[in-house]
């Protein structure tokens, strides 16, 4: 998907941000499957830097994010330790051997050429470094709070998002031997009716992939069940992968 030619870079920061002990939570995961020194870290698919900054602040390391869209980039917040340069994952512009760490998140479904992306990151890593990978994937994508409301939106993800073994193949057909599967259950929203207000703001790029009457429809029926289930949190299951 080219978000330079969508809604979503307007509306992202507010339809996907994290709590900060959900991005603490994170930050602890990548940190505890990364080398022991990590000094420079790639953020590929970085978007408007909602982990960039973060993993600078972390690991207090310099953070170079990648993203294609200039729109989502223009949008990213300003942090003297991060570096946003617009790119692709297939072409990273980095020198060999220049990161100890390679991060991204839910950007692996948009790349084109995943392979080629995953002997990138090899090329640019230093000897010992590491790859975090957050993403959805296929198995799980009947499980998303929205996926009740919204039944067309599976068939698209199931169509669009790897499967778990689909990721472990192309890293190691990249040269990744260690190879670290597990989950989270990450808190999306406090409540329901915030739920739907985020879902609201078309930030989601499978719902995204809609047309306007089967996301409108959707979007009543999730508002209908927020008003019923006011006060209860909103979680959901993200995977995650790290390779050495």
């Amino acid at each position: 998907m080219n978000y330079d030619s969508t809604p979503i870079p307007a509306h992202y920061n507010a339809g996907r941000s994290l709590s900060p002990e959900m991005i603490a939570r994170w930050m602890e995961l990548v940190a505890s499957h990364s080398s022991a020194v990590v000094r420079t870290i790639l953020d590929i698919g970085c978007g408007t830097g909602r982990f960039a900054g973060p993993l600078a602040a972390h690991f207090s390391a310099a953070v170079v994010g990648v993203d294609p869209s200039a729109k989502m980039l223009a949008r990213a917040r300003r942090d003297p330790s991060v570096h946003f340069v617009q790119g692709e994952g297939e072409h990273i512009p980095l020198r060999d051997r220049g990161v100890d760490l390679v991060f991204t998140s839910m950007a692996y479904h948009h790349f084109t050429e995943p392979r080629v992306v995953a002997t990138e990151c090899r090329r640019v890593l230093q000897p010992g470094g590491s790859v975090f990978v957050r993403t959805g994937v296929r198995e799980r994508m009947a499980s998303y709070p929205y996926a009740p409301f919204f039944p067309d939106a599976v068939s698209v993800g199931e169509r669009r998002l790897p499967s778990a073994s689909e990721i472990c193949a192309v890293f190691g057909s990249a040269g990744f031997r260690r190879a670290i599967v597990g989950e989270i259950v990450q808190q999306t929203a406090a409540s329901w009716p915030d739920y739907a207000t985020r879902i609201a703001t078309g930030a989601d790029s499978v719902l995204a992939s809609l047309n306007q009457e089967q996301f409108h429809t959707g979007l009543r029926r999730l508002r209908d069940y927020a008003i019923e289930h006011a006060s209860t949190p909103v979680t959901e299951t993200i995977d995650y992968f790290a390779f050495g």
